[in-house]
């Protein structure tokens, strides 16, 4: 071998040897060597809908949730029911996830994407999401700093990945979960609403307070308007615009924050507390009790040009069910076609309303919930609220008019006749007795005046 070639094969090694460090430096983003390809699915398909358990870490923190009895629930939140709309998008960003690029690297090179659990500065470790099958995890995933779009976009473009059952390198993937979230109150079913079957009767009452008088509203049906019980039928009625207000009590209402027994019962004002008690069309019975939350003092005094804004009325609210739904009674026999077919659909209906009473008492049996006043405005009024003074119904004006008083003969020329016409009623005929006068004419003195005509003659 000549001193040429072996120089080429030193120029060669030492070449090589520069390329192989360097790439250990710099993780190339365009290898093959990492166990998912371009466009394959980062979990199995069928994985996400087989879990029964899921854990989402972030900032130090961690939320679980547990799937019991076709239920999802908030471990950390007492085990408070999950909101599903947000648990759905949650899963379905686990199921959409691909790989958008791979980058074949070793475990040294994890802190550069913030996907090494075990860093000792904490704004570098990774998020996680663990999913868990009858115990067992079933995969876990890193989530590590944002990507940053090109073209000098502040936006991101997707994220930093990394499987802990995958030592063969990272992945950039389109999802950024924005969505994910390790406080445990974020994820859980806010909805307040107890009355999902129409109410037919409300009572309200105030144990805590005599000057308040207790009033009962009802209806026979959910298409009727609420009445005000224990009226005078004569001197009062009800104000149906106001009682309708009530119809869709706690309709789409949700709660601001779930509270302990030990929290509800230091900032409740026992004073101002409610109770309400409600059927619904089901035959299924709620009492729920509010109690206004203590107002706390203003820290800071106001400007003396200003006023401080008083602080928003909210209400600490518990619900008992005293009983679920009852059985319908049977129409009589000789009711209508209609009549019988509701009967007949709460027959079938009952399990499933039954099934919807257990899920409600669940949720809310031996719970506390702060509540904004916004839902509760109509349940705050006092009783003469509701009523109004009856309003007598005014006489119909009659259209017949007053008969016109015929003129005197005196006062009133007459009216001449034509043809053989009959005069008015109103006016007066002379009779035929009656004689035209004649005027006497003066005669001489000593003569005898000549004798007045016979009334008969002419």
């Amino acid at each position: 071998m000549s001193r040429l070639h072996l120089l080429i094969l030193w120029i060669l090694a030492i070449a090589a040897g520069f390329l192989s460090l360097k790439n250990k430096e710099n993780p190339s983003s365009t290898t093959s060597d990492t166990k998912l390809e371009i466009g394959a699915a980062v979990l199995p398909s069928n994985l996400v809908d087989t879990i029964d358990e899921l854990k989402v870490e972030k900032d130090g923190e961690i939320v679980t949730l547990k799937k019991t009895d076709s239920q999802w629930l908030v471990v950390e939140q007492n085990n408070f029911p999950a909101n599903l709309q947000t648990l759905t998008q949650v899963f379905d960003t686990l199921r959409e996830i691909k790989v958008a690029q791979g980058i074949g690297t070793t475990e040294q090179y994890y802190d550069r994407f913030n996907l090494n659990p075990s860093s000792e500065d904490r704004d570098k470790q990774p998020d996680s999401i663990t999913l868990i099958t009858e115990g067992k995890e079933s995969a876990k995933l890193y989530l590590g700093k944002s990507r940053e779009a090109t073209g000098g976009s502040s936006k991101t473009a997707g994220r930093f990945i990394r499987l802990a059952s995958d030592e063969s390198g990272i992945y950039i993937v389109q999802q950024n979960f924005a969505g994910i979230d390790s406080d445990s109150a974020n994820w859980i079913d806010k909805d307040f609403s107890p009355l999902r079957e129409g109410t037919l009767k409300i009572s309200v009452s105030a144990p805590q307070d005599d000057l308040f008088k207790a009033w009962t509203i009802s209806r026979k049906s959910v298409v009727d308007d609420f009445l005000l019980e224990g009226l005078d039928d004569k001197k009062e009625e009800t104000k149906t615009n106001e009682t309708g207000t009530l119809k869709n009590l706690f309709s789409r209402s949700s709660f601001l924050e779930l509270l302990s027994a030990e929290e509800a019962k230091e900032r409740a004002n026992q004073k101002g507390t409610r109770e309400i008690e409600a059927t619904d069309s089901s035959g299924a019975t709620f009492l729920i009790t509010i109690v206004p939350e203590k107002k706390e003092e203003q820290k800071e005094e106001a400007a003396p040009d200003q006023t401080a804004p008083s602080p928003p009325e909210n209400f600490i609210a518990s619900i008992k069910i005293i009983n679920g739904p009852t059985k319908p009674e049977p129409p009589a026999a000789d009711a209508d076609t209609q009549a019988k077919a509701v009967y007949e659909q709460r027959i079938a209906n009952l399990a499933d309303l039954s099934a919807n009473v257990n899920r409600l008492r669940e949720k809310f049996q031996d719970r506390f919930f702060l509540l904004s006043k916004a839902p509760l405005a109509s349940v705050l009024k006092n009783r003469g609220e509701f009523l109004q003074a009856k309003k007598i119904p005014k006489k119909k004006a009659s259209v017949a008019t007053r008969p016109i008083p015929a003129p005197t003969s005196t006062t009133s020329p007459a009216i001449p006749l034509q043809g053989n016409s009959s005069p008015p009623p109103s006016i007066a005929r002379p009779t035929e007795t009656q004689t035209k006068e004649k005027k006497v004419e003066a005669q001489p003195s000593g003569e005898t005046p000549p004798p007045l005509p016979d009334s008969t003659s002419e």
